[in-house]
């Protein structure tokens, strides 16, 4: 949720006029920030994740301090940022708390969608790791909403930034609540504890004790070889595992959401619309979108969503690029409305990529993400793979307003290449859906040595790692 109020409120106050007089200097509100300036002010929040998701930091804390400790600390840097930033006098000083933001979500965004998946039962899993992102689009639309209002007023940006404060403290004073994760105390050798929390997260001791013995079982099996090392994380198996992880998080932000999410109202002015009331409308989507994710993942599966949303972003980018290319960049180059059929099909087309990739490719990469990697490993894999997504975010936020100015609406066609690209990966990628996460790492062996010959069957490899026959029935590619 704050990861989404930070994306959602940024485009608008770029645009505000009392921002561009206050910490940009302009001399007319009317003027345009220069595009590296722009690019610069978004793009600094993802270094900050960038530094903090790296495994050697990002993989202390989940491992040191747990996964509940770690979320408690990335809430309590973000409350720091947010008061920079809503003090904030000139572009240095925003941009300093725009960094220290990004090292709050940096910690949050791996150590969160873990932490789901480590809590959650094997049947209800992909869907409560994609509220993960269900949350992301709920921040996304609220902070629209407020700056909707806010933005026309003297100094209303201030109040928009503070007024994330409010979740930020909820989650710094509730998390405490919360168990901790069972797989995480396990790690630890309290078995007790361990045993406990899980007795609290299911509805069924004798469920709860099941699972438990698979996790100590699974700890002794890893404990056996050895302490995790740096130098394993490109070998064998756990190498291709983390490549995956890598490629979906870089291939999420690379097909150009993020592009939407911080500049639309960019956008939605080069189609002739109004920016901030299209940029509302386009974050609700966003939000009402990603419900399907939830009721799906685990009934169709991970793979047939990601394969559905690539194909439709895929073909929403070119349209696009096609449409806005011949019916909206020369126009605007001279000044001339656009035709209103033109606008049309490019907003909507818009609405369209944005309603694909939170049902499939926002929600869904977190999950299959949190599920691949083994438990000895798994917290410095997650680190790497949320490093990777950031790098991208922050190739996103530099690139797009540069690409903007020399290309147009051709940038869309460098963003359907990339959709091409995650088709591809979603084509290859095995069933996880119903796998308890101690049993996961066998769907990818023998994927690896079905794919190597061959084959691709993914019915044949999960089902039999099912905790039931009952279960068996939900399998699916």
């Amino acid at each position: 949720f704050l990861f989404g109020l930070d994306i959602g409120y940024i485009a608008p106050i770029l645009e505000c006029a009392s921002f561009k007089r206050d910490v940009a200097k302009l001399p007319d509100p009317r003027m345009e920030l220069d595009d590296a300036t722009t690019g610069f002010i978004v793009g600094i929040f993802s270094l900050g994740c960038i530094f903090t998701s790296l495994p050697c930091i990002c993989g202390y804390f989940m491992d040191e301090w747990g996964r509940r400790d770690t979320i408690i600390l990335g809430a309590g840097i973000f409350l720091i940022g947010c008061c920079v930033q809503a003090a904030s006098m000139s572009v240095t000083t925003m941009c300093i708390g725009r960094l220290v933001s990004g090292l709050s979500i940096g910690l949050l965004s791996p150590v969160v969608s873990l932490y789901q998946s480590e809590v959650s039962s094997p049947q209800w899993r992909g869907a409560l790791t994609a509220l993960y992102q269900l949350m992301i689009t709920f921040g996304i639309l609220i902070a629209s909403l407020v700056d909707h209002d806010l933005v026309e007023i003297e100094d209303g940006w201030r109040w928009a930034i503070l007024l994330q404060v409010i979740p930020g403290g909820l989650l710094v004073f509730g998390m405490p609540m919360l168990p901790r994760s069972p797989r995480w105390l396990a790690q630890q050798g309290r078995e007790e504890e361990a045993l406990e929390a899980l007795v609290r997260l299911r509805d069924c001791e004798k469920t709860a004790r099941e699972e438990f013995d698979d996790i100590v079982k699974s700890r002794d099996e890893t404990r056996a070889l050895g302490k995790p090392r740096w130098e394993e994380m490109g070998q064998g198996i756990l190498g291709r595992l983390i490549f995956i992880g890598i490629s979906l998080q870089v291939l999420q932000q690379l097909v150009g959401m993020n592009a939407f999410m911080y500049f639309g109202p960019r956008i939605f002015e080069m189609m002739g619309a109004s920016p901030i009331r299209y940029q509302v409308l386009m974050n609700l989507v966003n939000f009402i979108a990603t419900f399907p994710a939830i009721f799906f993942s685990d009934s169709f599966g991970r793979r047939i969503l990601l394969i559905a949303g690539a194909i439709v972003c895929t073909l929403s980018c070119f349209l696009l690029g096609f449409v806005g290319s011949g019916g909206l960049s020369d126009k605007m180059a001279v000044g001339i409305a656009p035709h209103k059929a033109t606008s049309f099909i490019t907003i909507h087309s818009v609405f369209l990529f944005v309603a694909a990739f939170a049902a499939t490719w926002g929600p869904i990469v977190w999950t299959y993400c949190s599920e691949i990697f083994p438990q000895k490993h798994r917290s410095r894999c997650m680190a790497i793979a949320t490093t990777a997504n950031w790098v991208g975010n922050y190739i996103i936020a530099q690139a797009t307003p540069v690409m903007f100015g020399l290309f147009g609406f051709g940038t869309f066609y460098v963003f359907g290449g990339f959709c091409i690209l995650a088709l591809g990966m979603a084509l290859w990628l095995p069933e996880t859906k119903g796998v308890p996460l101690e049993h996961v790492d066998e769907v990818f062996k023998k994927h690896f040595l079905r794919t190597t010959d061959g084959f691709s069957e993914v019915d044949d490899v999960t089902k039999p790692l099912l905790r039931n026959p009952a279960e068996q029935k939900t399998v699916g590619t």
